[in-house]
């Protein structure tokens, strides 16, 4: 089987020496962060793709005939390219433009030749590439700016388009022209990463000015949240927001304009913020839209609110936002995924509280017990040791004897002097020292 290869323009890490390649060869890798994304709405993921899956009649050439012959059926697009809808696509979107990311997937034939030298399909993946930046050979790229999204259609693309005079023997032949097998998933509107910053700077207050370029950024911020970029997506929205408050408005409709971008730049940094764990950052553009929207936020800016109260904890005001949320669109499993989730997050925590508790409560309780048993087999102890003094002090014949109140607890001193009035004797404290027990007879014998 031929080798395989991808046409895009790519940027090597490390830089390859002619010297290195002619003596021991060299390994490099390839950046494939816009042939891979991990995430994006409006195109369709494929499934992953075994080479030995795949159905031989999806590669064999749809003409195996002369080109010119073809080119009978087809219909010519500008000098040096011809092309044959073979599936209409959508229109709502309108042509892939000059500048946006587009999604594909395609296979490139040599005239009379049934196998392709080139397969999308045989990566396993799509091919995406940005227009207007030179990342794919002239012919397809301007095959592919005649497409709509979802349309399938076939092109003979001239040499003149794809290697030139030269081409690349001995797999490309010179002046080869190529047949394309072309079929669009859909394209998505990138922006500009440097539109604000191309502002001059006696112009950055004026909104009629930055105004486009902020929609631009928001763009270019939208195709980082879709690419899994969120840190700069972030960058993006943050940055065309404050422009947008530097602005002065000439009118009504200029602050109207204003309003409607600030609410859907906000909705996006919510959700941004969210991707990247910063909770308190998404309750702080709440803020903003609340003040933006009359306290009237959308469904998402609610549903972005309730998962950042309930990552910080606020169970009862994220219920709060979710229930919101869900009362501006009924139907939104989403939304009640997520009550759901937090309901059962809220359960487990009170669980785990309450079981925390009853052993906290648990070894306090055997604690005082263990205390309780400690205190009274003193307390006993006490009491048999002044018994027995007692019995000493009644044989005896003094009258009176001094005791130390240090020794005893408040408690065991009111045991002791109960004990001393059942053998006819006083306990009493000095009016002089607090620290000094009198124990006296209250009878001669």
């Amino acid at each position: 089987m031929e080798e395989k290869y991808q046409s895009s323009t790519q940027l090597l890490k490390k830089p390859l020496s002619f010297a290195d390649l002619i003596e021991g060869g060299a390994q490099f890798e390839v950046d494939t962060a816009d042939t891979n994304n991990a995430y994006d709405d409006n195109i369709i993921e494929d499934d992953e793709i075994d080479e030995e899956e795949i159905e031989h009649e999806a590669l064999v050439s749809p003409w195996t005939r002369s080109f010119d012959e073809l080119r009978e059926l087809m219909t010519p697009i500008g000098e040096h390219i011809y092309k044959r809808i073979t599936r209409a696509g959508v229109k709502d979107q309108g042509l892939v433009p000059e500048k946006a990311r587009v999604s594909l997937r395609y296979s490139a034939y040599w005239e009379g030749q049934s196998a392709p030298f080139d397969s999308s399909m045989l990566r396993g993946t799509k091919f995406e590439f940005e227009t207007g930046c030179n990342k794919v050979i002239e012919g397809l790229e301007a095959a592919v700016c005649t497409m709509y999204t979802f349309e399938q259609a076939e092109f003979i693309i001239s040499y003149k388009l794809l290697f030139h005079e030269m081409g690349c023997p001995p797999r490309i032949k010179p002046k080869a022209d190529g047949l394309f097998k072309i079929e669009v998933i859909g394209f998505t509107l990138i922006g500009d990463q440097q539109s604000l910053e191309n502002i001059a700077p006696e112009d950055r207050n004026k909104f009629s000015i930055v105004y486009p370029k902020a929609k631009d950024m928001h763009l270019h911020g939208r195709d980082c949240v879709k690419r899994g970029s969120y840190r700069n997506a972030l960058g993006a929205f943050e940055n065309a927001i404050a422009s947008l408050n530097y602005c002065r408005l000439a009118d009504e409709q200029d602050e109207l304009k204003q309003k409607e971008l600030l609410i859907t730049l906000y909705t996006n940094v919510m959700c941004c913020n969210n991707k990247l764990a910063r909770p308190a950052k998404v309750c702080i553009a709440m803020q903003a839209l609340r003040h933006l929207t009359h306290n009237n936020p959308s469904c998402k800016a609610l549903f972005h609110e309730g998962r950042a109260l309930a990552a910080l904890g606020e169970y009862k005001r994220a219920r709060e936002a979710f229930l919101r949320a869900q009362a501006k669109e009924p139907n939104n499993k989403e939304i009640s995924d997520e009550i759901i989730n937090m309901e059962q997050r809220v359960s487990k925590y009170n669980e785990s509280m309450r079981q925390m508790w009853s052993r906290a409560f648990s070894q306090k309780h055997k604690e005082e017990t263990v205390k309780s048993t400690e205190e009274n087999t003193a307390n006993q102890q006490v009491k048999r040791d002044f018994q027995a003094q007692l019995e000493e002090f009644d044989k005896s014949s003094l009258q009176s004897i001094q005791l130390s109140r240090k020794v005893y607890t408040d408690h065991e001193f009111d045991v002791l002097r109960l004990l001393a009035t059942q053998h006819s004797m006083k306990l009493s404290m000095s009016p002089l020292d607090v620290d000094q027990l009198t124990l006296s007879k209250l009878s001669i014998k």
